[in-house]
């Protein structure tokens, strides 16, 4: 349907993408202000307890979402060519089997509340799992905007959406509602959503089922199948061992260190690579500028994420004493030794939209399901030292995750060890300057205030980010330049679509 508009030619993706990368990131930016400061009113609302159940209600849902994953949006978005039929099919297919699904779903409730010994996640995952139906039936409309490389709205679809979720979840917490409060905000959210996928995607279902058009999407989705059964452990191993072995409380503590650590991966990384799916896809027969290209977002990732993550394991102790309160001391450990973790897996992720738009699913599938073996390992030997232990265990597995990932994509792309740190080293050599840095100061600090002071985490805030600015000043790698160069130029791009910024003469330049 799209293919026949004659308005995405290929030399003009690669300025899609820098667009949709720039809405991403803008919409991302507000997204997660909201997040962070509705998680801090809501940790100091609700109890450990609470997370914990709602992060084993997310191991039910999650795996349901699995069962009928079969990866068929995805290869609307991934084909060459997609036709009316094709997204009509795929939407009836995704309809049915998610209705099935949704409704195994609350009937098992009770044996799954039984599992875990939480007689309040059978009332939860009743209700919750609607909100898995919701998001089911938009996933074809959103497909629909991704191959389209309509970014700005996907990013709006999915604001509006978190908006809802945490006004509503807040307003419901002050009221006394508990757990019921997020399990509320979460349908409410994805109700609103869907209603703005369709809206903004202007693609309706007209139940056209064709044999055909599910041939043409069934063998690419079937490893994209297999595959989301892999992560959905990855991405639950650890909960579901923690949960089960340590009990809903220490659950909570992990899932909040879990969820901070990995901030900056799920939260920006994974939006990145929608976007970067949909340019890879267009471009997948041109292996040398497919590796260009991630080259390139190597590079900005390892700006972000190598600082946030340094930062982020010295504030530890004051950040979450500040904002949770003293009740989550048990979260500081785990977070911090986590953070190597943070950082390998944002590096591995950025390969997964290369591989798949590349036609590797298969392989990349495999040595997943190896890393998952090794990481389930990892997770139950740990469990004996409690979540320290786990986290360690999780850090094990990321390094050895991405050893596997590495040696896929340099047998298959033209793309080598040397090339691959090259991208990376001005944003490590900064790195280890700023974490030097801010050890001294957090010494000289501790004379006068406790690690878990909030002054604690102003000098640590701005001793990392004044000396990761000297750094760059003093040593002036060219390829950050070049970043910063081409970031500035796309940033004015972008300003010049807000009526407000656009007339501002650095702008206009």
């Amino acid at each position: 349907m799209d293919d026949k508009k004659p308005k995405d030619p290929n030399h003009d993706i690669g300025k899609r993408a820098r667009e949709g990368v720039m809405w991403t990131v803008f919409f991302e930016t507000v997204e997660n202000v909201a997040r962070f400061g509705s998680s801090i009113i809501l940790a100091r609302l609700l109890f450990p307890e609470d997370f914990g159940l709602m992060g084993l209600a997310s191991i039910a849902i999650q795996f349901a979402r699995r069962l009928v994953s079969f990866g068929f949006t995805m290869v609307l978005v991934q084909m060459k060519k997609a036709e009316r039929e094709h997204y009509d099919t795929v939407f009836i297919m995704n309809t049915l089997l998610i209705g099935m699904v949704t409704a195994a779903m609350v009937l098992g409730s009770p044996y799954i509340a039984d599992f875990f010994g939480e007689g309040r996640l059978e009332a939860v995952l009743s209700v919750i799992a609607f909100d898995f139906l919701i998001n089911g039936i938009g996933g074809v409309p959103m497909a629909n905007l991704k191959r389209r490389m309509r970014f700005k709205e996907l990013g709006i679809i999915r604001t509006t959406n978190h908006m809802a979720l945490t006004v509503s979840s807040v307003i419901l917490a002050f009221m006394g509602f508990g757990v019921w409060s997020i399990v509320y905000g979460t349908v409410l959210g994805s109700l609103v959503g869907l209603v703005m996928a369709f809206a903004y995607s202007r693609w309706y279902p007209t139940f056209r089922f064709r044999v055909w058009a599910l041939k043409d999407t069934f063998s690419f989705g079937l490893w994209i199948y297999v595959s989301t059964y892999i992560n959905f452990g990855i991405n639950k191993a650890d909960y579901f061992l923690v949960g089960k072995f340590l009990g809903a409380g220490q659950l909570g503590y992990y899932e909040r260190a879990f969820d901070l650590m990995s901030m900056p991966r799920k939260k920006l990384v994974q939006k990145i690579n929608a976007v970067m799916f949909s340019g890879y896809s267009r471009i997948q027969d041109e292996p040398k500028r497919v590796v260009r290209g991630l080259v390139k977002v190597i590079t900005y990732m390892s700006i972000i994420t190598v600082p946030v993550m340094i930062w982020l394991y010295f504030a530890a102790p004051s950040l979450i004493t500040s904002l949770y309160g003293e009740k989550w001391q048990q979260t500081i450990l785990p977070l911090q030794i986590m953070c190597l973790s943070g950082f390998m897996d944002s590096v591995t992720m950025i390969f997964n939209p290369v591989l798949n738009a590349t036609g590797m699913v298969g392989n990349q599938a495999r040595r997943q399901f190896f890393y998952l073996l090794l990481l389930v390992g990892g997770v139950y030997f740990g469990l004996q030292w409690g979540i320290a232990g786990v986290a360690m265990g999780v850090v094990i597995a990321s390094v050895l995750r991405l050893a596997l990932i590495m040696h896929l994509t340099i047998q298959r792309l033209p793309l080598t060890l040397g090339r691959f740190f090259r991208a990376m080293r001005s944003a490590l050599v900064y790195g280890a300057i700023m974490a030097g840095a801010i050890q001294l100061a957090r010494m000289v600090a501790l004379n006068w205030f406790p690690d878990t002071s909030p002054l604690m985490l102003a000098v640590v805030t701005a001793a990392g980010g004044l000396t990761y600015l000297i750094s760059h000043l003093v040593i002036r790698f060219d390829d950050i330049d070049a970043v910063f160069i081409e970031l500035f130029s796309e940033l004015k791009r972008f300003g010049r679509k807000f009526p407000i910024v656009k007339n501002l003469s650095f702008v206009r330049k």
